[in-house]
């Protein structure tokens, strides 16, 4: 059923929408149709240098759940601050949570917290008093918390308690402008000694407002929403002398450093725009970080590279903003339409010391080459023995997306949702959570998958969030299920549960530090299928105790060998599968804490 990863993808799918109408856009989505005549991917073998190992994620055998939700839809684009990690070592995550049908009237913020030991009870029900959606949370006063959400009628409603973790929520609304049907689509911060200055933008929903579609809207409040100043602004940059559409989700604030603060927006096909401000929000600079031939699409252009609308921004000890997207391959029509290409690879990576990117530079098909040279590539999909794509269930995204960034130690620790190859329900492959290592000078280690094991094989991994700091680890947050898709947007996924993910992450001492014990590759086995004994080779870089286990469909350990102690270097090693019925099998090769799964068939 598979084919060869270099003839991939010759018929692509594409998603064909109209970008007068930025709600639909955002919400519907409209129907697949088929595009032939899109270059394939050209290879997706890694080039990049060093190699690191986790020794957390290696040893854990279970998902850490702490909430759930029949809703799966966490976001259109780009994801904001959904996991908090507090100076005293607390946390607290939030997420929209849904579990009646049909319109979800009880959708509203999941929250749990973590208080320094362990997470809370799974919750049951919504923070707010009302419907809710798409929630940032951040620290709030001496030691309190904030959380903004949209409503169903036509504001933002703010959450908050002084002491986080424990009391009742107070809430404030803020409104749209005068006349208009509302804001949508909150993201936020907090600066000031006592995170006390609320900063938030938001998108206006489904209407033009000043000569703009769905327009990003920027207010701050230093008084407890009591007044806003100020508020519902586009800023210079944003308006209509450079785009005429925007819509929700397409921007993300970077966490702030002091009263330096900035957001990243790119609506999908547009341009990118870094919005900056080195003294809290009073005047601002806009930093372009991708120019696109057309930001207003009146003319008809061939295909050509952009970004996807998920972007996430980071800014350094220096104040330099540096920035990561899902890249994109897309047409416009001359007329406010565009269709997009699925598989089109490749996690773009800038900052402020490099040029300003260009359609050329993004490139207009799946060869990554020039990308990489220049520094401008942090991630691509990874080879996994001689598995290639089966199919892609879409989320109006690349196949390497949703990026989350943190800096600790002069480290920048990039996390997405990628295509696992190898991984797959027959008809579209899974994504797992990804991450890569860089000291922010274009060179990444090789991205490793923090979910690519045994115990999610049918999982469905997205929604990517990281906390902007870290103790001994970093702490991610991201929604899983058992089929890939998002239910709300597309009739391919099955409806709930989806469950919500804590995964803490280990730190590394350096990115070309190679972390001996996790240095070794497995290939695929052979032959395969396998109709009695087949043969894998396994090459490790440090001597190591080898062992096998073999998993059904199911998760059932159904075989197992010890090969003992090997020295450094390439073994050719045996499975023997005479008593294995016919099916698909997973086998995991360990060196001691450290895992690699491949799968095998059975006849």
């Amino acid at each position: 059923m598979k084919k060869n990863l270099l003839l991939l993808m010759a018929f692509s799918f594409i998603l064909s929408i109209n970008a007068q109408d930025a709600f639909k856009q955002q919400q519907e989505r409209m129907g697949l149709i088929l595009k032939q005549g899109v270059k394939p991917i050209k290879d997706v073998s890694s080039e990049f240098t060093g190699e690191v190992g986790n020794e957390y994620v290696s040893n854990r055998d279970a998902d850490i759940v702490i909430g759930d939700t029949e809703y799966d839809l966490q976001s259109n684009a780009s994801l904001d601050h959904r996991i908090y990690l507090f100076d005293d070592g607390t946390m607290a995550a939030v997420w929209s949570r849904g579990w009646e049908t049909g319109l979800y009237p009880d959708r509203g913020t999941g929250y749990n917290y973590h208080d320094g030991t362990s997470w809370g009870p799974a919750p049951t029900a919504r923070i707010e008093p009302e419907r809710t959606g798409w929630p940032s949370i951040a620290p709030y006063g001496e030691n309190g918390e904030i959380i903004c959400a949209h409503t169903a009628a036509d504001g933002l409603i703010f959450s908050w308690r002084e002491t986080r973790g424990t009391g009742e929520w107070n809430n404030f609304m803020l409104y749209g402008p005068e006349g208009t049907g509302g804001l949508t689509w909150p993201r936020m911060v907090t600066t000031g000694e006592n995170h006390d200055v609320i900063h938030v933008i938001s998108a206006l929903y489904d209407e033009t407002y000043m000569d703009v579609y769905s327009p990003i809207l920027y207010s701050r409040s230093s008084d407890g929403g009591q007044s806003w100043d100020p508020e519902n602004v586009i800023l210079e940059g944003l308006g209509s002398d450079y785009t005429n559409a925007w819509g929700g989700d397409t921007y993300a604030w970077a966490e702030p450093r002091g009263i330096v603060i900035a957001f990243a927006a790119q609506a999908e096909g547009g341009d990118g725009v870094i919005m900056k401000s080195i003294d809290g929000g009073d005047n601002w600079e806009r930093i372009d970080y991708y120019l696109c031939p057309d930001p207003f699409f009146e003319t008809v252009t061939p295909l050509y590279g952009c970004g996807d609308g998920y972007q996430f921004p980071l800014i350094d000890e220096d104040n330099k903003v540096h920035v990561t997207f899902g890249r994109f391959l897309i047409e416009a029509d001359g007329i406010g339409g565009f269709t997009y290409v699925t598989n089109t690879d490749g996690l773009i990576y800038w900052n402020e010391d490099m040029a300003v990117l260009d359609s050329a530079a993004i490139g207009h098909d799946n060869d990554l080459t020039s990308l990489e040279e220049a520094g401008y590539l942090a991630a691509r999909v990874q080879e996994h023995g001689d598995d290639t794509l089966m199919g892609i269930a879409t989320y109006q995204s690349g196949m390497t997306s949703m990026p989350a960034m943190a800096l600790v130690d002069g480290q920048i620790y990039l996390y997405y949702s990628g295509i696992a190859l190898g991984f797959d329900n027959e008809e579209n492959n899974f994504r797992h959570i990804w991450y890569t290592v860089s000291e922010g000078d274009g060179k990444w280690s090789t991205p490793e998958d923090l979910t690519g094991d045994v115990f999610h094989i049918f999982s469905e991994c997205a929604f990517t969030t990281v906390t902007s700091t870290a103790n001994d680890q970093l702490h991610i947050l991201y929604q899983t299920s058992n089929t890939p898709g998002i239910f709300q947007r597309y009739t391919s996924a099955e409806v709930g549960p989806h469950n919500m993910v804590y995964l803490p992450v280990g730190l590394h001492v350096g990115v070309n530090d190679s972390y001996t014990e996790t240095s070794f590759e497995v290939s695929q086995n052979y032959p395969n299928p396998v109709n009695g004994q087949t043969y894998f080779t396994v090459k490790l870089n440090a001597a190591a105790d080898l062992s096998l286990e073999v998993y059904s469909l199911t998760g059932q350990m159904v075989n197992s060998a010890n090969y003992g102690y090997k020295t450094a270097g390439t073994h050719t090693l045996t499975i023997n599968a005479n008593d294995l019925a016919s099916g698909v099998y997973f086998y995991t090769v360990s060196t001691g804490t450290n895992k690699v799964t491949r799968k095998m068939i059975v006849q």
